[in-house]
């Protein structure tokens, strides 16, 4: 074998749970952090406990914000397109095309008579 290509081995790792608990083990790190451990995992302790370790409870939450505020806006945008309808619903033309056809109309009824 290659000398130096593969990694030190330690004896003795510290592994560092997030509820306080510690043990040593072998690895190639000399310390490891994790989130759950045997001592506090809910199959090992029999609690019933939800475990969100990759937050997803976190990211619905913010997703679903979000989504509503999108929501909000549309209905405001849908507001303001509804005020201008009726705008020209009382005769007063918002764009050009509006006020070509309401020009047209005005000619053929002149021309009609």
């Amino acid at each position: 074998m290659k000398k130096d290509m593969h990694p030190q081995l330690n004896k003795q790792t510290v592994v560092k749970c997030a509820c306080g608990n510690t043990f040593t083990t072998m690895s190639t790190l000399p310390e490891i952090s994790v989130e759950i451990c045997s001592a506090c995992h809910p199959f090992y302790t029999g609690q019933r406990r939800f475990v969100d370790t990759e937050r997803r409870i976190d990211k619905f939450t913010k997703r679903q914000k979000l989504s509503e505020e999108k929501m909000k806006k549309a209905e405001q945008v849908n507001k303001a397109r509804q005020s201008k309808k009726k705008v020209t619903d009382q005769g007063q033309p918002l764009n050009l095309k509006d006020m070509l056809n309401k020009a047209k109309a005005e000619a053929k009824k002149e021309a009609s008579e």
